[in-house]
């Protein structure tokens, strides 16, 4: 098969850094002449990302391997297999695999330094026949905190956001947390390389850039524990917002979810100075509004530093009286948590006014800490209640907490990328504002452009909105619509 094209097809399973990852696997694919495939076009190779952060997740990722494997009755593809779901069971990863004919397994965690990427690279090479088997013995020669770039982008753009993965692994062992395991090297790219790669990005046609990563706020450290950290001798993220800020052409910077007490004053100054580009919204876990309950998660923050943080936050990234956008995660029933701990989450959530919530039934992951507490599980109809509660207080047509934010837009002028056709109003587009609503525009537009819109009212769920300038235009391809699955 040595240099010959062929096909692949990638099914992709978990979050937005898995999302990042398949990009990058794209990219080694394709600087390698292999062409991406969709439907039921037949594919050489197979490559299933995998997630396995819930026992649900993990279920998925043997049924996505299985129907790799067995998605064609003749030639059979060779299928490799990456990601999460390896590391916490590489053996059955492999045997799925190569199930109907050859296949390969390929997790995070290694003995040889190499990154999954790296070795991706490696195994893909091998399988066109251009390298000898790959050497599990060999040793990088970079850095060994450093996260490779292994090959840029070619794709032009058929979105207008690409995230870039800017940060891999953690060691925090949160205790309902089973990553730490599966991810346990903490890497960074550098700042010459992420500020490449988002030029590249945007050549390509993006105009939307999510810096994505396990654990965003260790980025330049080698370890998420904040009491073994030291002063950072390597740039912080801060710098990197600063660089990557100042790139031609980008006109939208999202920072993915990350930690709470990572958002530094230094990280807020750097947001207000790149406020043109760096948009006001940050996506911050808060998982419990107990304080009780955050020490048995090991949550590196109290709730009275959760709630400093955001106080500070909303002080600096204020605009014309408009508060920066907040969205959460949050777990209902963690193990040995009481009504009067839930109303503690309840009274928080009210208290932040979330944009959106997030909201999580606890479910015990084999191999973290909190699955064995089972003298301590809630029982599964007060879970049920809980959940309930948290999204109608979010949701409430009249009075949620979605709503309450959503009112402050309404008669302000607001930067949008357009997405794509709102099929539900015809004649209107989706495009997702700075603040991260989503708008239901009305006008002649297309997929990519940057508008400033008016946002007129609220009808139900919908955010409705009126063009006012069309400031940009980024011709977008066909939308594919790949097989990606992504959980916040």
């Amino acid at each position: 098969m040595t240099n010959q094209a062929t096909t692949y097809r990638m099914t992709t399973l978990g979050c937005r850094t898995n999302h990042a990852e398949q990009r990058e696997m794209e990219a080694v694919l394709e600087a390698r002449g292999l062409r991406s495939v969709h439907g039921s076009e037949p594919a050489a190779l197979e490559v299933v990302h995998t997630c396995s952060v819930t026992a649900r997740a993990a279920a998925k990722s043997r049924q996505a391997i299985r129907r790799a494997a067995r998605r064609h009755d003749t030639a059979r593809p060779k299928v490799i297999v990456t990601g999460c779901f390896v590391g916490t069971d590489e053996a059955t990863a492999t045997q799925l695999a190569g199930e109907q004919g050859p296949g390969t397994a390929i997790g995070h965690a290694s003995s040889d330094g190499l990154t999954m990427i790296e070795r991706f690279a490696s195994e893909v090479d091998h399988w066109l026949g251009e390298t000898p088997p790959p050497d599990r013995s060999e040793r990088p020669t970079r850095e060994p905190l450093t996260l490779p770039i292994i090959e840029l982008p070619t794709r032009p753009a058929h979105h207008a956001r690409a995230e870039i993965r800017i940060q891999d692994g953690c060691d925090a062992h949160c205790t309902f947390c089973i990553i730490p395991t599966l991810r346990p090297t903490l890497r960074s790219k550098t700042i010459p390389d992420v500020v490449t790669e988002a030029r590249r990005l945007v050549e390509l046609g993006h105009r939307e850039i999510v810096l994505s990563g396990i654990f965003i706020g260790a980025y330049g450290h080698p370890t998420a524990l904040r009491r073994r950290q030291v002063p950072a001798t390597s740039p912080t993220l801060p710098d990197l917002l600063d660089a990557v800020a100042q790139v031609d052409g980008l006109e939208r910077l999202r920072i993915s979810s990350m930690e709470p007490m990572d958002v530094t004053d230094e990280l807020l100054d750097a947001m207000v100075a790149n406020a043109e580009v760096v948009v006001p919204h940050l996506h911050l876990p808060l998982q419990s509004g107990s304080d009780r309950v955050l020490h048995r998660m090991n949550r590196q923050y109290t709730v009275a530093a959760y709630l400093d943080m955001i106080d500070r936050l909303n002080e600096s990234l204020l605009t014309d009286g408009l508060p920066a956008a907040i969205t959460t995660d949050i777990i209902c029933g963690f193990p040995g948590e009481t009504d009067e701990d839930f109303q503690d989450t309840v009274a928080i959530a009210r208290r932040v006014g979330y944009l959106h919530m997030h909201v999580f039934p606890f479910s015990p992951r084999s191999g973290t800490a909190a699955a064995r507490w089972r003298d301590r599980f809630v029982a599964p109809g007060v879970i049920r209640d809980r959940v309930q509660a948290l999204i109608e207080l979010e949701t409430d047509p009249d009075e949620g907490l979605a709503v309450r934010y959503r009112r402050q837009l309404v008669g302000r002028q607001v930067r949008t990328i357009i997405e794509q056709p709102d099929h539900d109003r015809p004649g209107r587009w989706l495009g997702r504002c700075d603040h991260y609503e989503q708008l239901s525009v009305a006008g002649e537009l297309q997929r990519g452009q940057m508008v400033t819109v008016q946002v007129d009212r609220l009808d139900g769920s919908d955010t409705l909105a009126t063009i006012t300038e069309q400031t940009r235009s980024l011709p977008l391809l066909a939308r594919r619509t790949p097989a990606l699955e992504i959980d916040p």
